[in-house]
């Protein structure tokens, strides 16, 4: 098995003994990389160059419609709703939770936090 922490005190020596070469390679690295970004920014688009292409569509066939469900009759697919509830409509969907159901979900919650920080200070 490769032992990284040899490696790395190989590599650093390299570097520490040719330190003019290192200088060298990175000094060209960073001006390759300049005149790369020059390039990019001084060289036409290749966008701008072409030419659009217009093409007509042309059928030959009827178009196919895929298959979808019937809808069944008496579905509503969109209503104007309300934009507050009556009594009547709240009261078979809401009930007020009790104290104790409160306490239950607080407890659950805290299980769940403790759960998930552990022991962090």
């Amino acid at each position: 098995m490769i032992d990284i922490q040899e490696t790395v005190d190989s590599i650093r020596e390299f570097l520490e003994e040719n330190r003019r070469l290192t200088i060298i390679v990175c000094s060209g690295l960073i001006v390759i990389l300049i005149l790369i970004s020059i390039l990019m920014m001084v060289s036409p688009s290749s966008k701008k160059n072409r030419t659009p292409v217009s093409r007509t569509l042309v059928l030959t066939e009827p178009l196919l419609l895929p298959e979808a469900p019937v809808v069944p009759d008496g579905y509503i697919t969109s209503r104007i709703t309300q934009k507050n509830w009556t009594d009547e409509e709240l009261e078979p969907w809401f009930t007020l939770p009790d104290a104790a159901e409160v306490e239950k979900l607080g407890e659950a919650n805290d299980r769940i936090i403790n759960e998930i920080i552990g022991a962090a200070p």
